[in-house]
């Protein structure tokens, strides 16, 4: 069965305006398992690795679905897959739906179904030796990121336009990707300071260079990030789908969260061709837990004391981001109905499963 499960296929093509198909992963799933079609908003990591758990495990197996999955170069670029129903199952930020929603502009029909990334993971890092030690030092610089489409872009223009500094006049974006051509790019000092997401970031400080994060208003790092998203047409139509991927995907969490090791070796059984040439297994296992740890942090930030709702949204957080981004000049107004953007109803669903047997079971595994 690991085998069979683990026979996947990488490759990469253009898809249309720039988004890239990286490669399809299939599980094995009884023939009336649904495809699913699983969109991610860049190339694939071991940031992934409770959906291969879950894989692994037989999870989303047992909610009769099989997963495709396909990478793309931004939110924006992703976002419109969804709404023309070639990806089923989304996992972009917020930001470009939220835009969509405002007054003159079309809104793209999707929701978001499942808080996944419930803490900021958007950092600006700069060199250690580099100067720049704020974000109001960014005036006539250079900031890298990883595309144009990226979700954070708008709250990052947001973030900088609330200190001063205008988009069009007093600092450049420029894309330089994920990765060892983004992390050479700013090595190379191409761009002042890298503005990426935390799992992007654990990968640049496993290469050895010291870095520095600038500090951001503890507001922005408040505001949730990527999560998953379906066209209102699957959520009114095809619940099931959406409950069974939230449902198996909530165990992968639970399985990584108690034992994190099994989840990067699994990871790179499933993905061999992404497992970095020239270092030990040892080094390899190391940064992968580094990686995943950075991430696994995020999918974990439930409030001190408070039940854990997987998936669960708070209106106030979708708020906060709308007032975000209209002080920031992203938004022509703030008074948005969020509860257009998200739904909540299966939450209970996500969470109806036996969490003292997955870790049980986790623990077990090597």
């Amino acid at each position: 069965m690991k085998n069979l499960l683990r026979r996947f296929v990488l490759s990469t093509r253009s898809v249309g305006l720039a988004a890239a198909m990286a490669f399809a992963a299939l599980a094995w799933a009884p023939a009336s398992a649904e495809v699913v079609k699983f969109g991610q908003a860049t190339s694939n990591s071991v940031r992934m690795a409770p959906i291969y758990a879950a894989i692994e495990l037989g999870y989303f197996r047992e909610e009769g679905i099989e997963l495709e999955f396909l990478n793309f170069k931004g939110a924006a670029v992703l976002l419109p897959q969804i709404a023309n129903k070639e990806v089923t199952i989304g996992f972009p930020g917020p930001d470009p739906l939220i835009i969509s929603h405002q007054p003159g502009r079309d809104a793209i029909p999707v929701k978001f179904f499942y808080n996944a990334i419930r803490e900021s993971i958007w950092e600006f890092v700069v060199l250690e030796q580099s100067p720049l030690q704020r974000l109001a030092d960014l005036k006539g610089k250079v900031i890298g990121v990883g595309a144009l489409a990226n979700a954070n872009v708008p709250i990052t223009r947001a973030m900088l336009e609330e200190i001063g500094l205008s988009s069009t006049d007093d600092y450049e974006f420029m894309a330089i990707g994920v990765g060892a051509p983004a992390f050479r790019a700013t090595i190379d000092g191409q761009v002042d300071a890298y503005n990426t997401f935390d799992t992007n970031i654990a990968a640049f400080e496993t290469t050895g260079t010291p870095l520095r994060r600038l500090p951001i208003d503890q507001k922005y790092r408040d505001l949730f990030s990527n999560g998953f998203v379906a066209h209102v047409d699957t959520i009114k139509d095809s619940p099931e789908i959406l409950i069974g991927f939230g449902r198996a995907f909530t165990k992968g969490l639970i399985v990584c969260e108690a034992n994190p090791d099994f989840c990067v070796q699994n990871f790179i059984r499933h993905n061999p061709d992404l497992k970095p040439s020239g270092a030990t297994e040892e080094e390899v296992h190391q940064n992968g837990l580094h990686v995943l740890s950075a991430r696994m942090q995020k999918h974990l930030s439930f409030p001190e004391g408070a039940e854990r709702r997987f998936g669960e949204y708070s209106e106030s957080s979708w708020k906060d981001f709308v007032k975000a981004l209209h002080q920031g000049g992203e938004l022509s107004t703030n008074e948005l109905d969020v509860t257009e953007m998200f739904t909540n109803e299966f939450v209970d669903e996500f969470n109806d499963i036996n969490v003292e047997q997955i870790k049980a079971r986790a623990l077990e595994l090597d």
